[in-house]
Formats: structure tokens, C-alpha cells, sequence
């Protein structure tokens, strides 16, 4: 299993788009994708979801199991990728091919992430750690 962690900075400031975008990079190259979230968050990305990226529908529902795109506060049991915006989610337990860690610029929150790396780690995943600028 791979774990990609995206570290934001530089204009990337917001986790919504940066979700937004990994979500329509995902779509459809991946049968399945779900993005994991407190509810608040997941409203937010839900409405920016139907306005971008322009042009193109993302076929997605919050906690609607049959879309392709789901906007959960669990991980689901399996998904080709797992987007994962609450560093203090548990670890899943599912299948899943990639999942994709956001690391937001609130440096309060990188701890968590970072035991999130350890734990990854102590799993066997492959490890990739991207910044974003």
C-alpha cells in the first residue's frame, strides 16, 4: 500500500482545494474514491465539489456508498484511494490502493501527522512525502 502525505505551503492554503484538486486528479482513473472528514468539512467540499473544477462533474455524495466519489466522516471498509483530511482519524483497517494524507500549514496539527507517519510505517506501506508550494 502506498501513503502519500501532502504538505501545504506557499499558495496552497486551504485543505478544501487541495482535497478538490487530488479528488479530481483520482476521478476516474480510480473506481472509487473517498474523502474522509469531520461533517463541516465535508458539507464545504460537497458544495465547492458541484463549482470545481469547471467544466466537469464529479459525481460524489456525503454518505452515499453507491457514489464514486464519497464524502465520509469513516473510512470506508475499501476504495482505490483514500483522501484523508482529519489527522486525528484513526488508521483504516480497509483495502485501499493509495492513500493520500493532507498535512495542513497549522503547524499545531503536523504532530499528529507525523505519528500518523510512524504508524504507516510500522504497517510496511511505502512512504511518500510531497510539499506543496
Amino acid at each position: 500500500m502506498r501513503v502519500d502525505f501532502y504538505e501545504m505551503g506557499g499558495r496552497f492554503t486551504d485543505p478544501l482545494f487541495v482535497a478538490g484538486v487530488l479528488v479530481g486528479r483520482a476521478w476516474p482513473k480510480a473506481a472509487s474514491v473517498a474523502v474522509v472528514a469531520p461533517r463541516a468539512q465535508l458539507e464545504a467540499l460537497d458544495e465547492q465539489l458541484w463549482k470545481l473544477p469547471e467544466g466537469r462533474f464529479l459525481p460524489h455524495g456525503i454518505d452515499q456508498p453507491e457514489a464514486p466519489i464519497q464524502l465520509l466522516e469513516d473510512a470506508p471498509d475499501a476504495a482505490a484511494v483514500l483522501i484523508n483530511l482529519d489527522p486525528s482519524a484513526p488508521l483504516p483497517g480497509g483495502r485501499f490502493e493509495r492513500i493520500l494524507e493532507i498535512i495542513p500549514p497549522d503547524e499545531s496539527l503536523k504532530q499528529p501527522l507525523r505519528e500518523r507517519w510512524k504508524a504507516w510505517k510500522a504497517r510496511g506501506a511505502d512512504l511518500q512525502h510531497h510539499v506543496l508550494k
